[in-house]
């Protein structure tokens, strides 16, 4: 790989947004669905020295993140990273293996057994062909776990439609847009904006929501904190009596079809006993918020976290393209395909 150094990332990442700028919109606009993280999003991965970067003099031609994530696998909580934001000029495509190589060895060194990530199932798709190909080659590295998908709403028909890739989705967008955009109620009044004050009852909600989960994140009400204060995330929580019963968060993010639309990911729900039709109305009250933001079109893990009875209820359509993998320090620290997770996949 002469002229190639890889090397862990320390700028301020504006070079690595215009890297994903100019591999990922010449290449897949109008052919495939993407999000571009933006510089302050990306400065957050980087934070405790994941990031590593690929450089061809002073040029930066690839990068990839691995962010420290708390999992608890059955009883045990484990240090599992999230392996993300994995970008390679395609004149330097030489350059993708060895800096999927550094990133175990980072792994191994802090001794983690085990990262994991999702990629795409379209099988156009670079990361969907690399990924494959990588596994083949490397069986003993790279373990599939399970294939899952999204949740997804239309709130902005026009701006859909405008976007969509395929004369599919633009024809459900104009002829259906308007339908699936509709929720069941627009406002519930025990929901209200999350403060502060809500963290440690939130972080206590999704501990007790999870507990039964095979795989399931670990939120402390520090680490909320800290993320409430990025102002792309947006937390709601529904109160009765002055009780906090249930939580659901948000990020806002840009995705491309033929156009950039603003979108949202749900990441976060919890709830104490909420009954089918409290969070019908709490994701409908969700949606509503989240159409006076402009957004577009939301989206949400299909998860064990997710209650699916209220994403329906809410005209969420549901995708399969997703694939979840593990990337290996050592083989036989491979896990168990988990039946119920949360997950939080950037």
């Amino acid at each position: 790989m002469a002229g190639i150094e890889i090397r862990q990332y320390c700028g301020d990442c504006d070079d690595l947004v215009e890297l994903k700028h100019r591999v990922w919109i010449p290449q897949y606009r109008g052919r495939m669905w993407f999000s571009l993280p933006d510089a302050p999003t990306l400065r957050s991965w980087a934070q405790g020295g994941g990031c590593l970067a690929a450089y061809q003099g002073t040029k930066i031609v690839g990068s990839i993140f691995s962010i420290p994530c708390s999992l608890r696998i059955g009883s045990a909580v484990r240090t599992v990273p999230i392996i993300t934001g994995f970008t390679v000029d395609p004149d330097h495509r030489r350059a993708a293996v060895p800096l999927v190589e550094r990133i175990r060895r980072l792994h191994a060194e802090r001794e983690i057994a085990f990262g994991i990530g999702g990629f795409g199932g379209s099988r156009s798709s670079a990361s969907y062909s690399f990924w494959t190909r990588y596994s083949r080659a490397f069986p003993q590295k790279y373990h599939f776990l399970f294939q899952t998908g999204h949740w997804f709403k239309i709130l902005a028909p026009g701006g859909m439609a405008r976007a969509s890739i395929t004369a599919w989705e633009r024809l459900a967008s104009n002829t259906l847009g308007h339908l699936l955009s509709l929720t069941p109620q627009r406002h519930d009044p025990h929901v209200r904006q999350g403060r502060v004050t809500d963290l440690q009852r939130c972080a206590q909600m999704l501990e007790s929501s999870s507990a039964d989960f095979d795989w399931a994140m670990v939120c402390s009400a520090e680490q909320l904190a800290r993320e409430m204060d990025d102002p792309a995330f947006g937390t709601l929580v529904f109160e009765r009596e002055g009780h906090v019963q249930g939580v659901v968060r948000y990020r806002r993010f840009v995705t491309y079809g033929r156009h950039p639309v603003p979108a949202a990911v749900i990441d976060l729900w919890a709830d104490d006993g909420l009954t089918t039709a409290q969070r019908i109305r709490l994701l409908g009250h969700l949606c509503n918020h989240l159409r006076e933001l402009d957004v577009t079109v939301v989206v949400a893990l299909r998860s064990a976290m997710m209650p699916a009875a209220a994403f329906v209820a809410n005209l969420f359509m549901p995708t399969s393209e997703l694939h979840v993998a593990a990337l290996l320090t050592k083989s036989e620290l491979a896990p168990a395909p988990p039946r119920t997770w949360s997950l939080a996949l950037t």
